[in-house]
């Protein structure tokens, strides 16, 4: 057999070594190139957008045409309660003299436009949209404005501002990430083993394999390929939440194994001969859900799918091959000062063990259908919070701390139309020919008309040949809340047909999130059946069926749903906020989803390895009783792991942390320990059809029971 040769070679007396020489290679190839990984990392607007999109086709129409290219706002906000006094006014004007000289400018800065009862005032401009140098551009501007003093607040804000904000925040986001999943994990194993080899092995196992992703993660992205910062901040959670899980899968059997054999070489191959199925079919079933991703039209959860694909690989890589060696090295030394779990007593392991696990089942299995229904009634009970489901992707909502730009936007529309924070653009285009004015004036005719809109200005701006010019569109409401979203729609209808020749597209602000809005809910469609399928088919390989496939499919289904509805209820009742991104469920689906299936194979491979010996019920038990330890302490690892997500302040990290954290743990203690085990007693053999209990390719036939023989 293809893993018995396998284990021989990663778990033999000279096999380790020669493995941990491979790494150490490998680790010295590919790890200086994941240093440089974050100068490749794109977070640029058009990267985000699918490419279809009409806010796309603006952008690349700006990045084209356009002399000054695509632009961002920058917004200085001046306040001082009871009115703005002279000295504030000379200094509003100088402070936009210093700024235009400071930073590259489009067009002029334009200070002073004040509010109807004079406490506020706001100077506004455009730079070039360069992610690279905004943050920088931001800092120079505050340097340049100051806080204020003497009774006058300044705010810098605009798209600039909260770029700046967002740099601060996310700056070494991957290696504060990393130092809090590694401590988390660290202590986590500890309590669990108690052994601190034996505690450490892990973290340097998946270390060495994130070493190796960032790596191959660079290369990746020199093909041209996008790689956000979102994706790979999210790739240490991951990677060190699966490393763990099949950690602990492979210690737990090398624990066993190390009891029935004296040999730790023998007990090492024979532990990597029953768990490398399951630890190289759950790898396989998550690196595949998310490829799945590669389907998707939204540029941040295309993106996604590959770096976390590269990173799941990596481990099952390190997993199978670095962990059993430097395991093996270790011996019943290494989980020292308990060395008397593993001592070798084969007629001791060889005693039933009524523990606490085969006792909870026993205890399922007894009222199968009474424990099914229950956990189905709570699922369902949970997915009536999606009822609660609202999107909102308001400014003031983004950050879970105070920033100077959100501030600065809250004193900005309280005096002006809160759509001057990110106004949309209007492209207006004449066919064959120059625009002109008159063009210009229907155009802005027709969007003013429109209800929710405040205003719609020239910018001045023009293509190269003349053909095109732009408007800037500014709304009445906050341009990210759901209401801002709707007026899209409205706003490309009116220009659709300005005049004979003369059309407009609509870009920037509002138009931006709306087609990420529309993209993202297509996606979902599409990718759930995808991975669902794949799970599937993976699933009817490992078990030899059709039936238990299904039937673990649709608890997943339940579970998501569940999971997603009372997140809901938290996010908008107990945390308070408005709504989501509604690319949540997306991410969430994918990482539960292909996450929660590893305790699915954790505990079916043992279920069918036990029941080819015992049959389904005892199988079930037997398996409960080795896998529950296991699964509990995996789950626990890496619901914490993703909680470390909550840690940081911005909004939809926060949610998604919550919401992956809570459906781990769900599926841990509900799903994987009475809702998996009640299916298996109801259904009962024909769980494995077309194969039987202990394998095969027919039903198996139940056979009558025995008469009892007379006393």
């Amino acid at each position: 057999m293809p893993m018995r040769r396998f284990a021989r070679v990663v778990a033999g007396r000279r096999g380790k070594w020669a493995a941990i020489a491979s790494w150490v290679v490998l680790l010295a190839v590919f790890g200086p190139l994941g240093g440089n990984l974050a100068d490749r990392t794109d977070d640029d607007t058009q990267a985000f957008l699918p490419r279809n999109a009409e806010s796309t086709e603006v952008l690349r129409l700006l990045d084209r045409e356009f002399p000054s290219g695509d632009t961002t706002n920058g917004l200085i906000v001046y306040e001082r309660r009871g009115g703005l006094i002279a000295a504030d006014r000379t200094k509003i004007a100088r402070d936009a003299q210093r700024v235009q000289r400071a930073i590259p400018v489009v067009g002029r800065v334009v200070p002073g436009a004040r509010s109807r009862d004079g406490s506020v005032a706001l100077t506004a401009f455009q730079v070039p949209d360069d992610n690279e140098r905004l943050d920088d551009w931001g800092k120079d501007v505050r340097r340049i404005v100051g806080n204020g003093a003497g009774g006058l607040n300044v705010y810098v804000t605009g798209n600039l501002g909260f770029t700046t904000d967002a740099a601060e925040i996310f700056s070494s986001i991957d290696a504060r990430l990393l130092l809090a999943t590694v401590t988390l994990v660290l202590l986590l194993l500890g309590a669990i083993y108690r052994s601190p080899i034996i505690a450490v092995i892990p973290i340097v196992v998946v270390g060495v394999a994130y070493g190796l992703a960032q790596g191959l993660i660079y290369l990746y992205a020199e093909t041209g390929a996008t790689v956000s910062t979102n994706a790979t901040s999210i790739l240490v959670v991951l990677m060190f939440g699966v490393g763990t899980d099949y950690c602990l899968l492979l210690v737990s059997r090398y624990r066993e194994e190390l009891r029935l054999h004296e040999d730790k070489h023998e007990a090492m191959q024979r532990a990597m001969r029953r768990s490398g199925p399951a630890i190289l079919a759950s790898g396989l079933t998550v690196a595949l859900s998310m490829l799945v991703l590669l389907v998707a039209e939204t540029g941040s959860i295309h993106s996604l799918g590959p770096v976390a694909a590269i990173g799941v690989l990596c481990v099952l890589l390190a997993g199978l091959t670095l962990l059993p060696a430097l395991l093996t090295i270790a011996g019943r030394r290494g989980f020292w000062p308990r060395q008397g779990l593993v001592a070798f007593d084969p007629a001791g392991h060889a005693v039933a063990h009524e523990g606490l696990w085969r006792r909870f089942g026993g205890r399922v299995l007894r009222r199968p259908g009474w424990a099914l229904g229950a956990t189905t009634l709570l699922f369902a009970a949970g997915g009536l919070g999606l009822l609660a489901y609202k999107e909102d992707y308001s400014t003031t909502t983004f950050f879970k701390k105070p920033t100077e730009s959100v501030d600065g936007f809250r004193v900005l529309e309280r005096a002006f139309p809160a759509g001057t924070l990110a106004p949309s653009t209007a492209v207006i285009r004449r066919a064959g020919g120059r625009v002109t004015p008159r063009d210009l004036r229907a155009a802005a005719a027709r969007l003013s008309a429109v209800p929710g809109v405040a205003a719609a200005v020239p910018t001045g701006q023009r293509s190269r040949d003349g053909t095109m010019a732009t408007l800037d569109v500014i709304l009445r409401g906050d341009p990210y809340r759901a209401s801002g979203l709707d007026v899209v729609p409205r706003l490309r209808a009116a220009v659709r047909d300005v005049a004979p020749g003369v059309s407009g597209l609509i870009g920037g602000g509002s138009a931006v999130q709306y087609d990420f809005d529309e993209s993202t809910a297509r996606d979902l469609k599409l990718i759930v059946p995808i991975a669902l399928a794949v799970i599937a088919v993976i699933l009817g390989l490992l078990l030899q069926a059709v039936v238990a496939p299904l039937v673990l499919i649709a608890t997943v289904i339940a579970s998501f749903f569940g999971t997603l509805g009372m997140s809901l209820l938290f996010i908008r009742y107990v945390v308070g906020d408005p709504g989501v991104d509604n690319s949540l469920p997306t991410f969430a689906f994918i990482f539960l989803v292909a996450l929660g299936i590893d305790y699915t194979i954790f505990l079916m491979s043992r279920v069918r390895e036990e029941a080819r010996r015992h049959g389904t019920r005892e199988g079930t038990l037997r398996a409960l009783s080795a896998t529950g330890p296991v699964i509990t302490s995996a789950g626990i690892i890496l619901a914490g792991t993703f909680s470390v997500l909550m840690t940081l302040p911005v909004t939809f990290t926060f949610d998604l942390g919550f919401l992956v954290a809570l459906g781990i743990l769900l599926d841990t203690f509900v799903v994987r320990t009475i809702m998996v085990p009640a299916a298996l007693e109801l259904i009962g053999d024909r769980i494995w059809w077309p194969s039987t209990a202990r394998g095969g390719g027919r039903v198996l036939r139940e056979e009558p029971e025995p008469a009892p023989e007379p006393a």
